[in-house]
């Protein structure tokens, strides 16, 4: 069961902790709701946090704001709830914020229909809780087991490496292979240089994105041509096929050569 337990729920965990400490020490009225933002803002990768954070605490404002100005027309009427969350949903749209939309809709109805406190007290407060919960939530994730897939995206090569190796023995001699797995190898390898390349705090950072994104490149131009050889009929097109074979033959060797020189610098 321990097993399952992932580094990201471990560090929700320490930051709903730490938000519920906070909120007594500043003696909060609403610690739920900065433990609440902390949950929704903790994500697998530091940046992740703070676009989500920000998220939060954009439409927590808008939201805020837009109540306020409506309480003091007429607090609770139907229709101006209805109006200022389509005035609400425009401003963030027009902002490029969509992810701030549900967060400014809850505070905004909580302004006009659910709470008895002053609205602007109110609005205040909802920010504040979503400011120290987005602030606890990257604090941890920065801190606490960052995100740190240098080692993953390596064991990937590797095993790419291997594939690669089996895959042209297999064209060399003319026999059928399977580049499914090497393809969904690919993918995993892009979406885990993305989520690095967006990371922070991680010295040197701009040193292996450059290194990666290389090597990722060079693996690439290698899965094309293996894909080439796969597509060519190899009766009818033999000399276009025997090109493309030593075409593959020799990326293999420069992608080898590319692997070895990174792995003996590190």
């Amino acid at each position: 069961m321990f097993k399952r337990i992932g580094l990201r729920t471990i560090k929700t965990g320490i930051a709903v902790t730490l938000s519920l400490w906070v909120s007594m020490l500043l003696r909060l009225e609403y610690p739920f709701f900065v433990a609440m933002t902390a949950i929704i803002s903790m994500d697998k990768t530091a940046m992740n946090s703070m676009k989500m954070g920000k998220n939060r605490i954009a439409g927590t404002f808008i939201g805020a704001i837009v109540g306020i100005l409506l309480s003091y027309i007429d607090r609770g009427n139907p229709i101006l709830c209805g109006l200022g969350i389509i005035l609400m949903i425009v401003i963030c749209n027009s902002l490029k914020l969509k992810g701030s939309i549900s967060i400014g809709g809850i505070v905004l109805l909580a302004i006009m229909v659910h709470t008895d406190k002053t609205p602007l007290f109110y609005g205040f407060n909802r920010t504040l809780d979503t400011i120290i919960g987005a602030g606890i939530a990257l604090l941890v994730n920065c801190t606490i087991f960052p995100y740190y897939n240098v080692r993953r995206l390596d064991d990937i090569v590797i095993k790419m490496w291997e594939q690669s190796d089996s895959i042209i023995q297999a064209l060399e001699n003319r026999e059928p292979c399977n580049l499914t797995e090497i393809h969904q190898n690919m993918k995993e390898i892009e979406n885990e240089l993305g989520l690095y390349e967006t990371e922070i705090l991680f010295h040197k950072k701009k040193e292996l994105v450059a290194k990666l994104r290389r090597h990722y490149e060079m693996t690439k131009r290698l899965l094309f041509e293996m894909d080439v050889c796969q597509s060519i009929d190899q009766q009818q097109y033999k000399e276009v096929y025997e090109f493309h074979v030593k075409r593959v033959h020799q990326l293999y060797l420069d992608y080898i050569d590319d692997l070895q020189a990174k792995y003996v610098q590190s």
